[in-house]
């Protein structure tokens, strides 16, 4: 499990980098510090993975895989929801301290 999130990190960490170097390097979205760790939160999740792995583990002792993997997919999209609004909450306390640090 440890290895799955570090290689997803890894390999999102760099996708951020390369998007942010072709899509206009320094002018680039990516390149914004707040950008590039809301997208490398929320590309690494690893939940819906892990919950269909799980799902094909029980074979059909809980009912049909196709419609178990139904509510792993809404789980995932609400983790992805959660994870953004709390990038926004990170963005929101930076851009504070950062305006707090300029007055001072």
């Amino acid at each position: 499990m440890i290895l799955l999130h570090l290689l997803l990190l890894a390999f999102n960490a760099v996708a951020v980098k390369s998007l942010a170097a072709v899509s206009g390097g320094n002018q680039s979205e990516f390149s914004k510090k707040e950008n590039a760790n809301a997208v490398l939160l929320v590309a690494s999740q690893k939940t819906l993975p892990v919950m269909v792995a799980v799902v094909e583990q029980l074979g059909d002792a809980l009912g049909e895989s196709g419609l178990l993997v139904l509510p792993c997919v809404a789980a995932h999209l609400n983790q992805i929801i959660l994870d953004s609004i709390l990038v926004n909450h990170w963005r929101r306390k930076d851009l504070l301290l950062t305006n707090n640090a300029k007055v001072s």
